[in-house]
């Protein structure tokens, strides 16, 4: 397929255009309306869509199941079906494979023929099943010549805490796991607030946990799967810490010693699954440039996407059409 025009409606609007596979241009809302973390991407919209594109794709988080009546949800979505539909332009839904997305755009610029690829995030797309208030926080996937498959995901609930009771602690559907513990994600969001910072300010928080010391775990092993502790518990779309006081500097190192435990769990759950000694890593919390460090120690290859953050589903969502139109061509 010619010229596709990926979009991403998630934190980190951005708009790419890619040609037989090659990206051209990629540019991040924010830089164009100067409002941080801008998820609308309608200014880039109003002046990259022009007749030469083929066809829209559009990507973001944590999903509905009609693109339409999701996108009602806010004016600048709106406004963005609506410039395609003014334009003539066909539109491709990607929204229901947040994680897919990720993993393409790391993938395909990996150089990697076959690859296993981590995805870690604070939340995906939710489950498929409508009753099933779950969205994926991590997943694997076994790539072998621009084939995905899903060898693993988690499921976690975001819903209200007796919600979550309801649900149990965890089970298993598979290979799929399900819990309604905290992702790592969202347990950098809620130990950032607590020491101080926006929810956002990860990095930070990493920064301040090379001044601190508790050998505590805030994860822990539970029905065969790594998990965040009841320390942090998921209610609606927030997370809380109900553990005792620490100076901000201790917990932030405590959580960051954790996710770097989870993070090789992650690694060797990948290599049993795969066998792949080729591995991709992406999604937010692969911004963590210490635990990506500590990975790097495992002797494994290791890729990863310098796009890690929603950012980069623009092109995720545009190299997964362009590759699935070539391969079911081949």
């Amino acid at each position: 397929m010619g010229r596709i025009c990926g979009i991403n409606l998630s934190h980190n609007g951005s708009l790419a255009i890619l040609e037989d596979g090659e990206v051209q241009f990629y540019v991040e809302e924010e830089r164009l309306s100067r409002v941080k973390r801008d998820r609308s991407a309608y200014t880039a919209a109003t002046q990259f869509l022009d007749d030469s594109i083929d066809v829209v794709t559009i990507s973001d988080c944590f999903t509905k199941y009609n693109l339409e009546k999701y996108l009602l949800r806010t004016k600048q979505a709106n406004k963005i079906i609506d410039l395609v539909k003014e334009r003539g332009l066909p539109l491709k839904d990607y929204r229901d494979r947040h994680h897919e997305c990720h993993a393409a755009n790391a993938y395909y610029n990996s150089g990697f023929d076959n690859a296993a690829v981590i995805v870690m995030d604070g939340k995906g797309s939710l489950h498929p099943h409508k009753d099933w208030k779950f969205c994926e926080t991590e997943s694997i996937y076994d790539v072998s010549n621009g084939k995905f498959e899903s060898v693993f995901k988690h499921y976690s609930t975001f819903w209200s805490e007796e919600e979550s009771k309801k649900l149990g602690s965890s089970f298993w559907d598979g290979r799929n796991f399900y819990s309604n513990r905290t992702s790592v994600g969202q347990a950098y969001r809620r130990v950032s607030r607590y020491c101080g910072f926006d929810e956002t300010h990860a990095g930070k928080t990493m920064g301040l946990s090379t001044y601190g010391a508790a050998p505590e775990d805030l994860f822990e092993i539970h029905n065969g799967h790594s998990v965040c502790s009841t320390e942090l518990s998921a209610e609606g779309n927030t997370t809380r810490y109900t553990g005792i006081e620490y100076h901000p500097e201790d917990l932030a190192y405590r959580l960051q010693k954790s996710a770097e435990k989870h993070a090789l769990f992650m690694l060797e759950k990948a290599y049993e699954l795969t066998g792949r000694e080729n591995v991709v890593l992406t999604g937010g919390f692969f911004l963590n440039c210490i635990a990506n460090y500590q990975l790097l120690k495992s002797g494994i290859n290791l890729y990863v996407d310098p796009l890690a953050y929603d950012g980069g589903l623009a092109i995720g969502s545009a190299l997964l059409e362009h590759y699935e139109n070539t391969l079911s061509r081949s």
